[in-house]
C-alpha cells in the first residue's frame, strides 16, 4: 500500500531542510538564536543526494507507521492532531533519528530548526519553524473541482 500523500510531503519538508545544509535556527532569544546559527553554519555537514533520498523515503515510511488510523478523521483533520507531530525541539524527536538512522548518517542539533513543529493532518501538512513561529501551511491536498 502506497503512503497517504501528506506522508510524502512531510517526510520532503523535512529531507530539504537536511539537504539545505546550515540550518537557521529561532529558539527565542537573539543572542541564543545567534550562538545556534554560528555553530550550525561552523559544523553544517552536506549529505549526497542518496542520503537524502534514503532519509526522505524511510521518513515517509516513518510517518505513515506513526499515524494512527483510528485518528485519522478527514471528516474533522485537526481531530487527534496532536498525536500527528513531527518535531525537533533541542533534539530530533524518535521519527527524525530512526529516517536518518535507516539513511546510514545521525541527525546533530544543529541539522534541523530546533522549536519546529509539523502538524501531519488530513489534507494538510502544517509546521511552525522557530521558537513562537507563526504556523504555516506547507501542503494542502487539491480539492477536485
Amino acid at each position: 500500500m502506497s503512503p497517504r500523500a501528506e506522508a510524502v510531503a512531510a517526510a520532503a519538508w523535512w529531507a530539504e531542510r537536511i539537504a539545505a545544509g546550515a540550518t537557521v535556527h529561532d529558539v527565542g532569544a537573539a543572542e541564543s538564536s545567534l550562538f545556534a546559527n554560528t555553530v550550525s553554519a561552523l559544523v553544517a555537514r552536506q549529505r549526497d543526494q542518496a542520503q537524502i533520498e534514503r532519509f526522505r523515503d524511510a521518513l515517509t515510511e516513518l510517518i505513515e507507521q506513526h499515524v494512527d488510523d483510528d485518528a485519522w478523521r478527514p471528516d474533522n483533520p485537526l481531530w487527534g492532531s496532536a498525536i500527528r507531530t513531527v518535531e525537533v525541539g533541542y533534539a530530533p524527536d524518535e521519527i527524525l533519528a530512526g529516517a536518518a538512522e535507516q539513511a546510514g548518517f545521525e541527525l546533530k542539533l544543529s541539522d534541523l530548526p530546533l522549536k519546529t513543529v509539523m502538524w501531519v493532518n488530513p489534507g494538510e501538512v502544517k509546521v511552525a519553524e522557530g521558537y513562537s513561529a507563526p504556523i504555516r501551511t506547507v501542503w494542502r491536498a487539491v480539492s477536485p473541482s
